[in-house]
């Protein structure tokens, strides 16, 4: 439906451009007559030409362009999306000079003049911008992947010039500054080949005799979800040890991991069953001790 729909939209456009080149005379003729822009007919006329170029370049590439990922958002696009805007914005820009009656020099030579304090005004969203085309294009990460950023983990949503929307468990909105993307750690999930689930968490030692007999309490809790769970793939690791507590990582792969729901689901039952079992055990440990 959005190939059919920018086909339309570069017929339209490619219509009006075919239009305007034939009746060149005439549509600067009609310009000149709208009071206080008869001396604009020229670059206004340029200008329009201009942007249904873009517009029609933009186009062709959404109708041809056949995305790696079917059914999603494509970096790739996104990127041509932003090169447009920002296309746009420049070809405004010299329309707002045109009608103040600013030539192109002028503008330069004064804008020279406050360069060096532009840049330092707007150093981070220009270097947010470089990093943002860099990704969209780079496919460092795409829309929708599943990754850690940082603290931060969830499915990429989108990648705009300024920051990388993510979607966290509890389908919280995080904009993470591209710049503070580049800076941190990342794991990207999904351009793993298998995709193990992991659950971190931490146990008073005296809730915790053998990690085998944990790993077994915890598998028959969550006796509902062995369906969708691999079995021979269960895995519970002691990620480190201090005097008084343990911390582990609990993993598994699930038969259909593009299941997120499910996947949600088989996490809560996890942690719940996990606080239950730590709960009792600790209970028991401290009685005996008693």
């Amino acid at each position: 439906m959005n190939k059919r729909s920018s086909f339309i939209h570069l017929l339209l456009a490619t219509g009006v451009l075919s239009i305007a080149f034939w009746n060149k005379n005439l549509a600067i003729d009609v310009i000149k007559k709208i009071p206080y822009l008869d001396y604009l007919a020229e670059s206004l006329f340029r200008l329009v030409v201009t942007f249904l170029i873009t517009d029609i370049i933009h186009q062709i590439i959404k109708v041809f362009y056949n995305p790696e990922t079917k059914g999603k958002r494509d970096n790739f696009l996104s990127g041509i999306k932003h090169i447009s805007r920002v296309l746009y914005a420049v070809y405004l820009s010299l329309l707002l000079l045109a009608v103040l009656n600013i030539s192109l020099e002028k503008a330069m030579t004064t804008l020279s003049l406050v360069a060096a304090a532009v840049v330092l005004i707007t150093k981070d969203y220009i270097s947010n911008f470089i990093n943002g085309m860099y990704m969209t294009f780079a496919r460092i990460i795409n829309i929708g992947d599943e990754v850690q950023i940082g603290s931060h983990k969830g499915k990429i949503q989108d990648i705009t010039l300024s920051s990388v929307h993510l979607i966290n468990d509890d389908d919280d909105l995080i904009y993470i500054p591209n710049n503070v993307f580049f800076g941190s750690d990342f794991i990207n999930y999904t351009r793993r080949e298998i995709k193990k689930i992991s659950l971190d968490f931490e146990a008073d030692l005296l809730a915790v005799s053998e990690v085998s007999d944990l790993q077994i309490e915890i598998w028959e809790h969550i006796a509902e979800y062995h369906a969708n769970i691999i079995e021979n793939t269960i895995n519970l690791k002691v990620v480190s040890l201090s005097a008084n507590e343990v911390k582990f990582k609990f993993q598994f792969i699930m038969i259909d991991d593009t299941n997120k729901q499910l996947e949600k689901m088989i996490k809560k039952a996890t942690i719940r069953a996990v606080v239950t079992i730590l709960h009792n055990r600790k209970k028991v440990a401290e009685s005996l001790r008693h």
